[in-house]
């Protein structure tokens, strides 16, 4: 990493990336994340069920991301619909899915 890149960003940007990385930094939270990935909307019932994850603690990570900016959703009946809001997580998930995701099982880090 050469010097440029790191005084790439600026004091505002550093901290929009910390609170950005601790906003996903849990595996339930990424779980749900990949799930949304391109534009896909989803319940809380199907996000437990791709997930693994209990609905109490889906609806819990849900809010944390709705407040952190991260998700949107919309009521249809009453059934209510989770999307990524932020296109910049969509991006920022995506590459870790391409960096740690299941196609690189079994390749040794070098």
């Amino acid at each position: 990493m050469s010097a440029e890149t790191i005084t790439a960003l600026n004091p505002a940007g550093l901290r929009k990336a910390v609170f950005g990385l601790k906003s996903i930094a849990h595996s339930g939270r990424l779980k749900i994340l990949c799930s949304l990935l391109d534009g896909r909307e989803m319940t809380v019932n199907q996000l437990s069920e791709l997930t693994g994850e209990s609905q109490s603690a889906v609806s819990q990570h849900l809010t944390k991301m709705r407040a952190s900016g991260i998700l949107m959703n919309r009521r249809d009946g009453n059934q209510i619909f989770y999307s990524v809001q932020n296109p910049d997580y969509s991006a920022l998930v995506a590459a870790l899915c391409s960096i740690y995701g299941s196609s690189r099982r079994g390749r040794s880090k070098s």
